[in-house]
């Protein structure tokens, strides 16, 4: 329960997955913040708790990643799915963003599965997060 005399400088409602990286973002930034989110904890993180992959931009291998996914690619992949409605100049923008997104959700917790096999497809631009809603959510005050 919150400490209800105390004043914050940010208020997130809701815990999914914009709500738990506004909340993060505002904390690393110094604020102060208060995450309200009515689901019990076994169910934190909305659909993020259900995401199976997430694709970043990367060059090369990392611990997170094989093979590389260049900018190139992801931006014909961002055209194919948008049937070329998609503004260049802030699509290219946010795709060499995403190239820090998996250093940074290791910095806030999250642990990465392996690759699973079987009936789930994988390509080199993908990765699955292990829990990542539920340690994201706990990690904030």
């Amino acid at each position: 329960m919150p400490d209800r005399s105390q004043t914050y400088d940010v208020i997130v409602a809701g815990g999914g997955n914009a709500a738990l990286c506004a909340a993060i973002t505002a904390r690393q930034a110094g604020a102060s913040v208060l995450l309200m989110e009515s689901a019990p904890r076994a169910f934190r993180g909305g659909n993020s708790r259900h995401t199976r992959n997430l694709r970043a931009m990367h060059d090369k291998p990392n611990e997170v990643l094989t093979d590389a996914y260049h900018e190139d690619e992801y931006w014909d992949d961002l055209l194919r799915v948008t049937g070329g409605n998609t503004d260049e100049s802030l699509a290219r923008m946010t795709i060499r963003a995403s190239s820090g997104v998996f250093g940074w959700m290791r910095d806030c917790g999250v642990r990465f599965q392996p690759s699973l096999t079987g009936t789930l497809n994988w390509v080199a631009r993908t990765r699955f997060s292990l829990a990542a809603a539920r340690l994201l959510s706990t990690r904030i005050i």
